[in-house]
């Protein structure tokens, strides 16, 4: 813009010089016509008067010209000048004669020849411009309108001419042409876009190639369409209010960011600005207006912006304290926990832009060397060089690391970022660490436990006491020592860990004192802290008296399965022994029951009643021990047990008084098991509820829920109940809570021994003259 308008002040500079040199000229032709009147009516005169007369109105015209005046002869020589000519050219005739042609460049030394022929031809010759150098060297630019003086024979003597000095003219106009070759190659080449509207019309009626580049139409396309047809309609408004008060005289320029919409459907961000072209009479001619693309800049903007509030939020939600200041300690940042660190009570918004002295004297009231605190803060600020991890400790016991960073903008001082981290829990940590470190150093050195370190050359580095007493070797005959070479256990100490995996193995050694022993050494990798491998660690345990006990004790289950062997066949031959004398017993009673059934007296007759109800439960006993000796794991087979079928077999298979009632309130599931375990199990329990009701009207449920990995079955009864003393012992063989005569204290044993048998629980809820639940819980299986 600073182009146009010196081009603007060239061209009125310009007019101005233009103006008066035409009016000169028109003046020097004037008088020039007049110079060619009077010498023409001079040689018509024969009378001396009347040329004197002539002579001397000729001189005063010669005399009155303000412009430059030169008469010379037809080979150049001056004859006559007046003081116009003598200042423009620095001649002076009458001191020094010189030739007029000699002081033309010779650039011009042609024309001026062939102006000259045709000043003889034609008698004058108007507009000779020339370049000269006058006699003080400098260069000037004349304009001249020259004629022939002829004698009173009508023949050529001399030549007279009108100069004026047009070099400022034709410098400002060749600064013009200069200049306005700038612009149009400015115009033509710049990366800025620029175009012209008239104010009759909406369309630019002048683009340079930036602007059709930019916004993809071309300078025709341009002349159809309006500004406001490629605007934004977010930016219109801003847009058409500005050029309002251009149009109406309340400012002559405008630049603001606004969107186009390009050809192709694109989104230009232009800086735009625009500038009114108005007349002398300050009426609006024209709109100039730049366009500069600054979409790039933009979306960087936008993406800074973008990444300054990330930056900030992350800043606000750290979990380190951070408090920022600018370089006269105003607070320009500061975040949450900062304030949550130092107990204050205002948000962090509320703390930007006061003096960071205030937060200061908040902070020093919790630090426990106030004074100290107050001289490190002067001296950090003082020196501005940056500080980490420095070390303060707080009243109440916490220990905050400080860091100081100073913040520099090209070498200028621009604040400050302070920084604290609540570290109590790491030196805490540390401290213990150390402690625990020294602790494990002690029981390293001195357990029970023999511990082996090795290299990567498989030499010993490292044995402590224990190891030394397992061995029987000292430190020194250790250390740098190949273990293959001490112990007799060559393929155990031959890395055996290359995978990198722990291991545990019991191997046989021999001592240095000759004694044969087994160890059990657990081996792992050992690696630095960069996570290379630099040997192995052995852990060595004497198991050489557990061996033996393992052997006897091997040798002891030999022989007690053996016995549990023979306890079962005992089990199996003494139940069939026993019972079969027990049913001749009972026979023989009935039978002398019923011969001396007459003969007997009641009393006699209750007690052989008596006895055979004894036999009964003595069988039944028999055959619940036997039920109970023949469970075993080994035994178990694995099949689809349907318990709902099952349960009601049970229910109409089993002896229930009419006065119970035995339901199903939940269908029961089809599970994997042992389908005679499953059925002793529910029968058992139920048989055990219905002996218990003491009620007119017996009520037993049997019910189902579930959990994720378990089955939870249910047997509910509304009997006498159990008190809370017998419920820990109800499961044990041969114990009754009652005297109740169907029980022989086996029943809730044999349920106990399934349910472990199937890793399931039993537990009971009851209340006694009220009834008793039992539950019980399968694992669910795929």
């Amino acid at each position: 813009m600073q182009l146009n308008k010196n081009v603007k002040d060239l061209e009125i500079a310009l007019q101005s010089e233009r103006a008066a040199r035409i009016a000169a000229e028109a003046d020097l032709k004037t008088k020039s016509e007049q110079l060619e009147k009077i010498s023409a009516e001079l040689s018509k005169y024969k009378s001396q008067e009347l040329q004197n007369q002539k002579s001397t109105e000729l001189k005063g015209v010669f005399e009155n010209i303000t412009d430059a005046f030169v008469v010379m002869e037809l080979s150049g020589e001056v004859i006559n000048m007046n003081q116009a000519a003598i200042e423009l050219l620095g001649y002076d005739y009458k001191e020094e004669p010189f030739n007029l042609i000699s002081l033309v460049k010779p650039d011009y030394i042609d024309y001026t020849f062939e102006a000259f022929k045709e000043l003889l031809i034609h008698g004058k010759f108007n507009n000779y411009r020339a370049e000269i150098t006058t006699r003080d060297g400098e260069e000037k630019t004349v304009h001249i309108n020259t004629s022939i003086i002829y004698n009173s024979q009508a023949e050529p003597v001399a030549a007279q001419g009108i100069a004026r000095d047009i070099t400022q003219e034709s410098k400002l106009k060749q600064l013009l042409i200069e200049q306005k070759q700038q612009l149009d190659i400015i115009y033509k080449n710049s990366p800025i876009g620029v175009g012209l509207a008239n104010t009759y019309s909406g369309g630019l009626i002048m683009v340079n190639n930036a602007m059709s580049e930019m916004l993809g139409y071309t300078p025709e396309e341009f002349k159809k369409i309006t500004v406001d047809d490629i605007t934004h309609p977010e930016d219109l408004k801003a847009t058409q209010e500005l050029r309002k008060k251009i149009f109406a005289g309340e400012i002559n320029t405008f630049t603001l960011e606004k969107r186009y919409f390009k050809k192709n459907g694109g989104i230009l961000w232009g800086n735009t600005s625009v500038t009114a072209v108005r007349d002398e009479k300050d009426e609006l001619n024209f709109l100039v207006a730049t366009l500069e693309d600054i979409t790039e800049k933009k979306e960087a903007s936008n993406k800074l912006k973008e990444s300054e509030n990330r930056m900030a939020t992350l800043i606000m939600n750290l979990q380190t304290g951070i408090m920022l200041e600018d370089e006269n300690q105003n607070i320009s940042l500061i975040n949450q926990k900062f304030c949550a660190l130092f107990k204050i009570k205002s948000p962090p918004e509320d703390l930007k832009g006061i003096s960071s002295k205030i937060t200061s004297e908040i902070i020093q009231v919790l630090i426990k060397d106030q004074i100290g605190y107050k001289n490190r803060i002067s001296q950090l600020k003082q020196n501005k060089t940056t500080v980490l991890g420095e070390e303060l400790r707080l009243t109440d016991g916490r220990i905050l690391e400080l860091n100081y960073i100073p913040i520099y903008n090209e070498g200028d001082y621009n604040g400050h970022l302070w920084s604290y981290d609540d570290v109590t829990i790491r030196r805490t940590y540390k401290e213990s660490l150390k402690a625990q470190k020294e602790k494990y150093s002690n029981i390293i050195a001195n357990m029970n436990l023999g511990l082996l370190e090795i290299d990567m050359n498989n030499k010993i580095i490292m044995a402590n006491h224990s190891f030394l007493d397992l061995s029987g070797y000292s430190r020194e005959a250790l250390i740098g020592k190949d273990p293959a070479q001490l112990f007799s256990a060559d393929t155990y100490f031959k890395r055996n860990n290359n995978e990198g995996l722990s291991k545990q193995s019991e191997i046989p050694i021999v001592t240095k004192k000759g004694d044969s022993k087994t160890w059990l050494v657990s081996s792992a990798p050992n690696y630095n802290m960069n996570g290379v491998l630099t040997g192995y660690i052995f852990i060595h345990l004497d198991i050489t008296e557990r061996k033996e006990l393992e052997d006897k004790q091997v040798e002891l289950l030999r022989n007690l399965e053996n016995q549990n062997d023979q306890l079962n066949d005992y089990a199996h031959i003494v139940s069939h022994d026993l019972k079969s004398p027990l049913r001749n017993i009972s026979a023989l009673l009935s039978w002398t029951k019923e011969d001396l059934t007459n003969d007997l007296k009641e009393e006699s007759l209750k007690n052989i009643d008596l006895i055979q109800g004894k036999i009964e439960k003595m069988d039944h006993l028999i055959e619940n021990i036997l039920k109970y000796s023949s469970i075993d794991p080994q035994n178990l087979t694995s099949e689809k047990v349907n318990v709902q079928e099952v349960v009601e077999d049970i229910i109409s298979m089993i002896y229930i008084p009419s006065h119970i009632t035995v339901t199903i309130k939940s269908r029961l599931p089809v599970i994997i098991a042992d389908t005679t375990r499953i059925q002793q199990l529910f029968q058992n329990l139920i048989i055990n509820a219905v002996n218990y009701i003491d009620k007119d009207t017996g009520i037993v449920e049997i019910d189902l829920s579930h959990s994720k990995t378990e089955y939870i079955f249910s047997v509910k009864d509304n009997g006498c109940g159990i008190p809370k003393a017998y419920h820990q012992n109800i499961y044990k063989i041969f114990h009754s809570v009652s005297d109740e005569k169907n029980s022989a204290g086996i029943g809730l044993s044999i349920v106990k021994k399934i349910i472990d048998l199937y890793h399931g629980r039993i537990w009971l809820e009851s209340e006694p003259g009220v009834g008793t639940t039992f539950f019980f819980s399968l694992k669910k299986t795929t």
